[in-house]
């Protein structure tokens, strides 16, 4: 009776040790697995992008202005006050930027008509100076359109001016992160124990992302400010909105900067002409060279290099995922990917292949208070 009551628990126990075995193997069933619950969460990302994109936003500016709230904190300042000195902080920074934008989008769209007169004009010229060359053919007007250019100009900056209102949202949030955060990382800790190896991975994450967001917002900035002094000294109008477009563009990889500046070409074309749009083209890649070849290596050599090819992939890919504020996110949701990847023994090889030099999963240092209770 022994005998036949322990045979189907040996057999049990046989299957459920056999069924382990299979799942700690590399098998063709496990990784079907693994890609059928990635579809099944980047279709809920992409269904849930409305209510996802800025909550992903606030986390992101949640760690980039961790380093400032918590170096008020060791600075003996009280926590509350603290985050009402981030309050204030953030509001001021955004409603700057809303005052920029908004006074100058405004006045553009007024100017709107009159700046496509003066490129008629402009085009009319180059046009004429073609065919007195012997170019009988040329049409620059119906290669060009002007009220098509005006139009994408002033659609680029309306959707950006859209993608701004949610940032009061986003600031709430970023609010709540930064006073919970720390109390978040306590109870994990409290729960699953300080050595905990996943703990202590979502330390390195957090760690890592801040500084590589940090750093190319750097790089970003010196470019911003690079054009902003450019158009300045040429002449072309709203030189502050679109350095500032080209600080915030400039995080979509490749096609941001190009995105940013190609307003300011037509424009400083319809003002002052063919050869100022050429100095604007001219000035930018100067700026784009100088920051990008020695600025960035020099910064980025801190941080994870991401190969140039993953990262517009990854534009591409997160802009289909989570529309056009996915643009901005790729970045940072690609560096976290590479970063998760390279975490784990088993897709050490995918983070290798993603990044220029292979990103290693640095080892949290010990009694860095900042590390243990970043959000």
């Amino acid at each position: 009776m022994n005998e036949s009551l322990s045979k189907p628990t040996n057999d049990q126990a046989g299957i459920a040790a056999a069924v382990s075995a299979a799942l700690r193997q590399p098998s063709f069933l496990r990784v079907m697995l693994v890609l059928a619950a990635t579809v099944v969460v980047l279709v809920g990302m992409r269904l849930g992008a409305s209510i996802l994109n800025p909550i992903l936003f606030a986390v992101i500016l949640a760690l980039l202005f961790y380093p400032i709230f918590s170096w008020l904190g060791r600075r003996g300042i009280p926590k509350p006050l603290a985050l009402v000195f981030m309050l204030v902080g953030l509001t001021i920074l955004f409603l700057g930027l809303f005052f920029i934008l908004g006074v100058s989008i405004t006045r553009f769209s007024a100017d709107i008509g009159s700046y496509t007169a003066q490129l008629n004009r402009e085009m009319a010229g180059i046009e004429s100076r073609i065919k007195s060359s012997g170019i009988t053919q040329a049409d620059i007007r119906d290669a060009i359109d002007p009220k098509v250019l005006t139009a994408a100009v002033g659609t680029i900056l309306s959707g950006i001016a859209g993608f701004l209102s949610d940032l009061f949202l986003i600031l709430i949030i970023v609010l709540f992160l930064l006073a919970e955060g720390p109390a978040m990382m306590n109870r994990l800790h409290a729960s699953v124990g300080t050595d905990h190896p996943q703990a202590e991975r979502l330390i390195v994450f957090g760690r890592q992302v801040v500084r590589q967001l940090g750093l190319r917002a750097i790089v970003n900035l010196i470019t911003g400010a690079g054009v902003t002094v450019l158009l300045f000294a040429l002449g072309v109008d709203f030189p502050v909105m679109w350095g500032i477009l080209t600080f915030f563009l400039s995080f979509i990889p490749w096609i941001g900067l190009p995105i940013a500046v190609a307003p300011a070409v037509v424009l400083a074309l319809a003002e002052h002409g063919l050869e100022r749009a050429l100095l604007v083209i001219a000035g930018v890649l100067v700026i784009n060279v100088l920051a990008e070849n020695l600025v960035s290596p020099m910064l980025m050599g801190r941080g994870l290099s991401l190969s140039p090819t993953f990262l517009f992939i990854g534009f591409i890919f997160w802009a289909f995922i989570l529309g056009g504020p996915g643009a901005f996110l790729a970045a940072p949701l690609t560096i976290f990917v590479a970063l998760m990847l390279g975490s784990f023994p088993g897709t050490r090889w995918l983070a290798s292949l993603m990044s220029v030099d292979a990103p290693g999963v640095e080892a949290p240092v010990p009694g860095d208070s900042e590390a243990q209770h970043a959000p």
